[in-house]
């Protein structure tokens, strides 16, 4: 049972974020460009950049930032599970439609330094995120894995299979 002093923590808290909320989402809405704000949020403020896309209904915003999405979701970082919300929001069909050709281009970037010397972490982020996603998406990529040059990379497809 709630205590009453954390009930009135609660609903100072409630009261608090209701009072910024308004003004905040008012100068959200009046960007001219919120594609590019959240681009340039996600190079410089993750957190916050999520945020706006966790609490945003727009759609077409989400789908036209969807590469800079899958881009940021091939490494670890302290925002991924938000990173992978935003992209689990969008339409499940659309983004399964639209996803793979992403990654298959990152993953052939030969200009990539760290695709070079770690090839298994962006492996296994996709993985990750694909096992979210779709079973189909995710053969695909276990596939190519374990067709991979690369050990660590073959691991990745292994450890996914044992699941």
């Amino acid at each position: 049972m709630l205590s009453e002093s954390d009930k009135a923590r609660w609903e100072k808290m409630r009261s608090l974020l209701n009072r910024v909320r308004y003004p905040v989402l008012t100068e959200w809405n009046s960007m001219e460009d919120q594609a590019a704000a959240i681009r340039y949020g996600l190079q410089t403020e993750k957190f916050t950049a999520y945020e706006f896309l966790l609490l945003s209904s727009d759609d077409e915003l989400k789908k036209s930032i969807l590469e800079t999405l899958v881009r940021s979701a091939s490494t670890a970082h302290s925002s991924i599970y938000k990173n992978r919300a935003v992209i689990k929001l969008m339409s499940r069909r659309w983004v399964i439609k639209h996803i793979e050709p992403i990654v298959n281009q990152i993953l052939t970037d030969e200009t990539d330094p760290y695709l070079k010397t770690e090839p298994d972490e962006y492996y296994r982020r996709f993985a990750e995120l694909y096992d979210e996603l779709d079973d189909g998406l995710l053969e695909r990529l276990l596939d190519r894995a374990a067709q991979h040059d690369d050990p660590d990379v073959k691991e990745v497809a292994e450890d996914f299979r044992e699941r």
